[in-house]
């Protein structure tokens, strides 16, 4: 038999948070374009995610009103 795999998971705004060593709140602001934090955390945040393969959730976005 072969073995089971589990889905993979959608990357989490903790997993580019914990790999970027910033905090939660820092990539929220920084994906976000909200000010809060520098240029270069901005950009180190951006560049996490994109390596992650991070992209909002649209369920999330709802519930946000954005």
């Amino acid at each position: 038999m072969p073995a089971k795999r589990s889905p993979a998971r959608r990357p989490t705004m903790k997993d580019i948070a914990r790999r970027a060593g910033v905090s939660e709140s820092a990539v929220s602001f920084a994906l976000n374009d909200r000010p809060g934090v520098s240029e270069v955390t901005r950009a180190r945040v951006r560049r996490v995610a994109e390596q992650l393969g991070w992209r909002p959730s649209t369920a999330a976005r709802a519930l946000s009103g954005e």
